[in-house]
């Protein structure tokens, strides 16, 4: 698990290194919930550098005694120990099957955490890209998601999740996907 303070150390380095980017995945909800662990790993669209600018990343990694690899997409992960923890930094951007789209990132907010600013999109737009995304374990979490909006620990709102599965050319599929874990 992330910590928080693993978090903010990991990101603070990369931001103070020029690196720019969007939180997106369930670090959101686990941001909005004012977890202590944020995940097992924090996934970021990638803003600059490019994910195919494998220099920056080779050099960051090669500076900083961070280990570099790849995500399941072939774009760049990083390992960045913060004292004795790892904290994996996986960085997307859309190709092949993964899209985020532009208006999502257009609508990041930022988010405090231990006195750092970091862009986040929405707990709304990360539940339709899981939605979107359609694996077992998305829709798992989709159902673990669902619990905390019925259990009043998470607060959605559906008029933004359904604007967002606009966005999307399988909009009917998302809803779908959606009601059947019961978020709508």
């Amino acid at each position: 698990m992330v910590s928080r303070r693993g978090f903010v150390e990991a990101v603070r380095m990369l931001l103070d290194e020029g690196f720019r980017f969007t939180v997106i995945g369930s670090s959101v909800i686990e941001i909005a919930l004012g977890s202590r662990d944020l995940g097992h790993d924090i996934d970021v669209f990638s803003e600059h550098p490019s994910v195919f600018d494998e220099q920056a990343f080779f050099e960051l990694a090669s500076s900083r005694n961070i280990v570099l690899g790849q995500t399941w997409l072939g774009t760049p992960r990083l390992v960045i120990r913060v004292g004795g923890e790892e904290v994996p930094v996986e960085f997307y951007d859309n190709l092949y099957d993964f899209y985020v789209p532009e208006e999502i990132i257009g609508e990041s907010q930022r988010v405090a955490i231990n006195n750092l600013r970091v862009k986040t999109i929405s707990v709304e737009d990360h539940i339709v890209l899981k939605a979107n995304a359609g694996r077992t374990m998305d829709l798992d979490r989709l159902a673990e998601i669902s619990r905390l909006i019925k259990r009043g620990k998470l607060v959605v709102k559906k008029d933004r999740i359904l604007r967002t599965a606009k966005l999307f050319e399988d909009e009917k599929t998302i809803i779908r996907r959606l009601r059947d874990v019961k978020i709508l």
